[in-house]
C-alpha cells in the first residue's frame, strides 16, 4: 500500500501510502497502495499500533472499486536527497468506500497485492518491496484524511513536518494524516511501531 491521492468518491487506497501525495493533492479524494510484506529493514518505534476502526453509523457502503498505482518521478531533494523513479510491477489493489448522505467518503479500507519498485537514477540502484498491507483511511476534517495500517509506504516531503525527507517501509503499523489547504499538501506521521525501513538510506 502506498499514500496517494484519487479522483474517487471511494477512499480506501488512501493507504497507498506512499504517502507520496502530490502537492496539488485534493484531501477528500484518497490514494491507493499497501507496502512491504517482506521484513523491512532496521528501524526503531514506540508508539503502538491502535484498534482496527469501523465505519460510522448511517454511512452507506461499501462502494467497491479497484484502484491501479502509477508510475512517478521524485526530483532530487524532494524527498530523498537522490532523485527516482517508482512503478509497480504488482498492482492488483481492492477498496471499500462507505460514504455519508452527501456522497462524501467517510471510511475506506484498502487491501490486495502491491509490489514497489523504485530505482535511484543517479546510481541506478533499484529495490522492490511488498507493500502489500492493509489499510483504513478516516476522514477527521474537510481539509484531511488519515491513513492507517500494516506493511505499506510513505515518502515525507522537504515541507513536511516534524518527519521529513524519508522515504519510510512500515512493518506492523503506521499511520499518517494528509492535509489539503490552499492547493498545499503536508502529510504529518501520526504514529508508527515495530521495524521499518527508509528507502533514503537504502538507495543512497
Amino acid at each position: 500500500m502506498r499514500l496517494r491521492t484519487r479522483n474517487v468518491v471511494l477512499l480506501a487506497s488512501a493507504l497507498t501510502a506512499l504517502l507520496a501525495v502530490p502537492a496539488g493533492a485534493q484531501a477528500r479524494t484518497p490514494p491507493a497502495g499497501a507496502q512491504a510484506r517482506t521484513p523491512p529493514a532496521a528501524g526503531q518505534t514506540s508508539t503502538p499500533a491502535a484498534a482496527q476502526p469501523s465505519p460510522p453509523p448511517g454511512a452507506r457502503g461499501p462502494i467497491i472499486t479497484h484502484p491501479t498505482e502509477t508510475a512517478f518521478d521524485y526530483p532530487a531533494g524532494e524527498v530523498c536527497a537522490f532523485p527516482s523513479h517508482t512503478d509497480f510491477p504488482v498492482d492488483d489493489l481492492t477498496m471499500k468506500t462507505w460514504v455519508d448522505a452527501a456522497g462524501d467518503p467517510v471510511f475506506a479500507t484498502e487491501t490486495g497485492p502491491l509490489v514497489q519498485r523504485t530505482t535511484n537514477l543517479d546510481t541506478g540502484q533499484t529495490v522492490e518491496r511488498n507493500i502489500s498491507g492493509d489499510g483504513v483511511i478516516t476522514y477527521p476534517d474537510p481539509d484531511s484524511y488519515i491513513l492507517s495500517g500494516n506493511d505499506w509506504s510513505a515518502g515525507f516531503h522537504t515541507a513536511d513536518r516534524p518527519v521529513h525527507n524519508k522515504w519510510i517501509i512500515a512493518g506492523p503499523f503506521m499511520s499518517v494524516k494528509i492535509t489539503t489547504v490552499n492547493g498545499q499538501t503536508t502529510r504529518s506521521l501520526l504514529a508508527l511501531a515495530g521495524p521499518y525501513e527508509d528507502l533514503c538510506k537504502t538507495l543512497s
